[in-house]
């Protein structure tokens, strides 16, 4: 007999005994652990029943229940799951009966994760794959997808659901169900939107510098993708006061001083996912005007460096503005 519990419940493995017969005892056995975890004696004319519990990982955690002294587990645990017996002595026969069963343990499903790609067929169709993840450490889990048509394949034992899209269809609406023999639980609702978006590659991120003879650093940020695609956002962080977004957002004008914010973050979107690059302000306006203009070091992602625009071997004044060309790749 397969029994089903849920971990930190309680179980009962039935006896079932039949009519008339005449129980003289009963010892229960687990496969994990050697001998019997409990016996159960019965006193004939309706005399209190004798329960003794052996000392084992089971201890305080057994109890006999009902009139078929049926033996009830709680508190379970993963180590509970496995094969238990039960010897039933009769005595009117020296014949033992056995009861057999097969105890799993399962803990209720939290609601599941899906994540989302996309690419395009050889046919020239959006082929969107949804993939439902449900975190369980206690057996198998069953997937399920709603809804389902034409447009749609399972594969990967129902946790994988392809959505073929053509231009001009709609968008699209999909949940993960999961389930195992103790819970159910949903996903949120999935929006497939109705063109096929890739995810944005990481952006790269160039910058230029002036710095004015009261020590105000002007930088502009320039934040660019190679294929941006369609349906693309660009978004800056932080921004801060003055800061100036021009060109339909890839570009941050900020006028940027010692003590407020030294990274910048570009973030780029489109209706799948996002992607973001950073970029530390501070090298560009560390420099001192005084002296001779050399490359200046800057440590960071990739391979960058950036030059005043004067001549390396020109004096140059104090109080002259000179920009500073930065560039990099991230």
């Amino acid at each position: 007999m397969v029994v089903t519990g849920i971990l930190g419940g309680s179980v009962t493995l039935p006896l079932q005994l039949q009519d008339g017969q005449q129980v003289e005892s009963i010892s229960w056995v687990s496969r994990s652990v050697p001998g019997a975890i409990a016996t159960v004696t019965l006193v004939e004319a309706g005399g209190p029943d004798t329960f003794h519990q052996e000392e084992s990982r089971y201890w305080g955690r057994l109890s006999v229940v009902g009139p078929d002294r049926s033996l009830q587990i709680s508190h379970l645990n993963w180590a509970d799951a496995g094969s238990y017996r039960a010897h039933v002595n009769l005595r009117s026969s020296r014949l033992t009966h056995t009861r057999e069963y097969s105890l799993h343990v399962y803990e209720p499903l939290a609601q599941p994760r899906v994540t989302v790609s996309t690419r395009i067929s050889g046919n020239g169709h959006c082929l969107i794959i949804l993939t439902c993840v449900a975190e369980s450490r206690g057996g198998t889990v069953t997937y399920s997808w709603a809804p389902l048509g034409p447009q749609t394949a399972v594969s990967h034992g129902g946790s994988v659901l392809s959505v073929s899209l053509r231009p001009g269809d709609s968008a699209l609406n999909f949940t993960c169900m999961v389930k195992n023999p103790v819970s159910n639980s949903s996903s949120l609702p999935i929006l497939v939107p109705p063109s096929c978006t890739e995810r944005p590659q990481e952006p790269k991120i160039t910058a230029s510098s002036q710095i004015m003879k009261d020590g105000t650093c002007f930088i502009t940020l320039a934040c660019l993708l190679d294929q941006a695609g369609e349906d693309v956002q660009y978004s800056w962080d932080p921004q801060g006061q003055g800061a100036v977004v021009s060109h339909g957002g890839t570009t941050l004008s900020i006028s940027w001083r010692s003590g407020v914010s030294d990274s910048y973050h570009c973030t780029v979107k489109n209706p799948v996912s996002q992607s973001s690059s950073s970029i530390s302000v501070k090298p560009l306006c560390s420099a001192s005007l005084r002296g001779h203009w050399d490359s200046v070091p800057l440590v960071g992602k990739g391979g960058f460096s950036w030059l005043s625009q004067a001549t390396a071997g020109n004096q140059l004044s104090p109080n002259t503005p000179v920009p500073l060309v930065f560039s990099a790749d991230f």
